[in-house]
């Protein structure tokens, strides 16, 4: 325990200035004359068995953080109030952090009262129409609520609605068609349903012209629940706050918690996540910080339209690629100029290693930053190097040791993988010899959107960029001025593209997620020599699934694996067998249940991070 206070106290050496953190401010003050600096604590907590202790609080306040929120323990009251009289010696606040999500079990107890999406997929969580939700939501919340009552500096509850159970298909809630909310929605309107299976649920209420009514109804009843709970908590203390996460958010988010839990003496807290990192993970700090900024403005803009009081505080995470710690820092103060403060998930840094005293020291720099008023911080240029082989791959060793395949200039026609969303692909080129790609947009669904692309060199230097209307084809051109891989960056918003053909070697990043949709007859990767076995990640989302088969040098099948409605993630373990050194290949496939259409997947470390559309493109790793 002294080697991991003495790196605390290294790691906030800047915090060590008497008098600059966050004692003094009143709860009140909190998000309107005082920026809100909420840590979600994940990285502390593990050294001591996921239990907070005062040397926590300590840290937290130290650094500047004036609301501290523990990751796990929101069950353990007396451990609450502990927390709480800490975080009362420290001058800051305390917001006990749970899941607005309740896990439901298997069997008759919770037949016809889990959630179940349009698609008819149901999880295995209690559905936001069932009592058993609202009782064990208000189960803690009220107790909080008194804990209060009697001392302030527990200010409220840090709602997460993420969805993290079996067969997700978005975030908590949209409307569900469970049995208990059907059956009140019927009883009410006098009328009778037959028997329906799930998936055929939202489709009859739409063809008798119910659907709407049924959309009111349940949106009628998440209120009532909002306000009995609010009303219970107010009994109490009716300054108790409620921050709910991924805000705006969720029909319910937005069309019930938003309007019922917020009051003038206690707005809402909207704790956003769309800025954890940077928008695209080939932007400089600069141009993303920006982006961040516009996102957030969005979200501002979304809240206001429901006219009731409001908190925003935008959301980092160093998980996130690109959320390096300097960038982290920065993006905390603009946020703070942006919106009324920021919050952290803190995760991915181990707290007696480097990477957290790195994080921790530009968090502080960040806090002491936003109490100075100095917001135009954020804007400073870069102290550090920014390490685009971190930001776009993860891995810079792997990076250096990359080996180009040949790069002969002959024109090459691709079978046809479309992407969707965000993706980075690698082109292998030489000097002085020009350059050529056709990206194709592929309308998905009623309407349109462009193709954004732009190219960097392998330092991340933009060179050119480019847009390609909705159904339309477009050609991406450059002469580089040396050899070696360059970037491009492309995404068709709503739509999907396909790379048609080239003049170069093409590789699609799948070092982190690659997003396609639909299937692809075979992509192709190298094993490098000395790999016994390697996994590959395939993931759906709810009744969007998919199948990866593994096919070895010969072209014979060595593995497969599949996500389903309720495993959203297959992970697809793959055994060399004495092939090492040699050209893999894979299909993307339709699974045994659900549609092939929006799809990722993900590489082994060991491998490396490009899939290519034919065997003589392949990257490879040095021996």
């Amino acid at each position: 325990m002294r080697k991991i206070l003495l790196l605390s106290v290294i790691a906030v050496a800047l915090a060590s200035v008497p008098g600059w953190c966050a004692q003094g401010v009143s709860r009140q003050d909190l998000g309107r004359t005082a920026k809100l600096t909420i840590l979600v604590d994940k990285v502390m907590q593990p050294v001591e068995g996921w239990v907070t202790k005062e040397w926590m609080v300590k840290a937290a306040a130290d650094a500047g953080f004036n609301v501290f929120s523990p990751r796990r323990g929101h069950e353990r009251l007396d451990e609450v109030r502990q927390v709480t009289e800490w975080c009362q010696k420290y001058g800051i606040y305390h917001m006990p952090w749970m899941r607005g999500s309740l896990e439901a079990p298997k069997g008759p107890e919770a037949d016809g009262k889990r959630v179940v999406w349009a698609s008819g997929n149901e999880q295995p969580l209690w559905s936001p129409n069932s009592d058993e939700f609202w009782e064990w939501t208000a189960r803690y919340i009220i107790e909080y609520a008194k804990i209060s009552a009697n001392n302030k500096h527990l200010m409220g509850v840090f709602l997460d609605y993420e969805n993290y159970a079996p067969g997700k298909e978005g975030n908590l809630y949209s409307l569900s068609y469970d049995d208990g909310i059907l059956k009140r929605f019927a009883q009410t309107r006098g009328i009778e349903v037959p028997k329906l299976e799930l998936a055929a649920r939202k489709s009859w209420l739409e063809e008798q012209k119910l659907h709407e009514e049924f959309e009111r109804f349940q949106i009628a009843h998440w209120r009532e629940r909002c306000r009995v709970l609010r009303q219970a908590v107010d009994r109490h203390d009716p300054t108790f706050q409620f921050c709910i996460y991924p805000g705006p958010g969720t029909p319910f988010m937005l069309e019930a918690a938003l309007p019922e839990w917020s009051t003038a003496q206690a707005p809402i807290i909207l704790a956003d996540p769309w800025i954890y990192g940077r928008p695209s993970r080939f932007l400089p700090q600069a141009e993303a910080l920006e982006a961040n900024r516009r996102i957030l403005q969005r979200g501002i803009e979304t809240a206001k339209a429901k006219g009731v009081p409001f908190l925003y505080a935008g959301g980092i995470d160093p998980v996130v690629p690109g959320a390096d710690p300097e960038f982290s820092g920065k993006n905390a103060v603009m946020s703070s100029e942006t919106t009324d403060g920021y919050w952290i998930f803190y995760e991915g840094p181990t707290y007696t290693k480097q990477d957290h005293a790195d994080y921790w020291k530009w968090f502080t720099w960040a806090n002491r930053a936003i109490a100075a008023g100095r917001f135009n911080a954020w804007r400073e240029p870069r102290e550090t190097e920014e390490d685009w082989s971190l930001t776009v791959f993860k891995d810079p060793e792997k990076v250096g040791k990359l080996v180009l395949p040949p790069v002969t200039g002959k024109r090459v026609k691709f079978p046809e993988v479309t992407l969707r969303g965000e993706n980075l692909l690698a082109l292998a080129a030489k000097a002085g010899q020009p350059v050529e790609l056709t990206l194709q947009n592929v309308l998905v669904g009623k309407f349109p959107s462009p193709i954004v692309w732009e190219l960097r060199d392998a330092s991340m230097q933009k060179l050119t960029s480019g847009t390609i209307p909705g159904q339309k084809e477009g050609k991406v051109r450059f002469t580089p001025q040396k050899d070696g891989v360059y970037l491009l960056g492309a995404s068709a918003g709503s739509s999907a593209y396909r790379v048609v053909s080239a003049n170069v070697p093409v590789g699609l990043f799948a070092g982190e997620n690659l997003s396609l949709i639909y299937g692809a007859p075979r992509l192709y990767f190298q094993v490098p020599p000395g790999v016994d076995r390697f996994t590959l990640t395939a993931s759906g989302s709810g009744a969007e699934t998919v199948r990866v088969t593994v096919h070895d040098p010969a072209g014979k099948e060595a593995a497969t694996g599949q996500t389903s409605p309720r495993a959203r993630t297959a992970t697809i373990p793959v055994s060399t067998a004495g092939h090492a050194g040699k050209v893999w290949s894979l299909a993307i496939l339709e699974a045994d249940e659900g549609v092939l259409e929006d799809n990722k997947l993900r590489l082994d470390a060991k491998l490396p991070p490009l899939l290519s559309f034919v065997p003589e493109h392949v990257f490879r790793l040095q021996d």
